[in-house]
């Protein structure tokens, strides 16, 4: 016995769209449009080995700043300052340095105790509502 898969993955681009969209309307009657699917059913597959390589990169960025953070948070934080503003550890200046240190401290004493400024937070918040 042959299953919708198996017929729906026979179809072109443009029909397989159409079945998409139609079946995302059985559910709950959400409308998501022909040319949403069409865009993503001919996306060029460089495009879509390129996005892929992307998130395993951030996740491996991921997992190895998500070790480092469960070690010594000060550290961590540091380090990451130090990245943003271009200063090397082991070349910068005992001022530099401090500064470090007291805006590492300002981050841990703040209300969430992270690195994440109101303004990107709110960035964030809105993409996740669509906005």
């Amino acid at each position: 016995m042959k299953t919708v898969y198996e017929d729906v993955v026979k179809q072109p681009a443009d029909k397989l769209a159409q079945t998409m969209q139609d079946m995302t309307y059985c559910w709950n009657e959400t409308v998501v449009p022909k040319k949403h699917y069409k865009k993503l059913l001919t996306k060029q597959l460089e495009e879509v080995v390129a996005d892929s390589v992307s998130v395993s990169m951030v996740n491996a960025y991921y997992k190895t700043l998500a070790e480092f953070n469960k070690g010594n948070r000060e550290w961590y934080v540091s380090a990451l300052l130090c990245i943003e503003l271009g200063i090397n550890p082991s070349k910068a200046s005992q001022q530099e340095l401090e500064a470090v240190n007291r805006a590492t401290l300002a981050a841990l004493a703040g209300p969430d105790g992270g690195l994440l400024a109101p303004d990107l937070k709110a960035v964030f918040d809105q993409a996740m509502l669509g906005a």
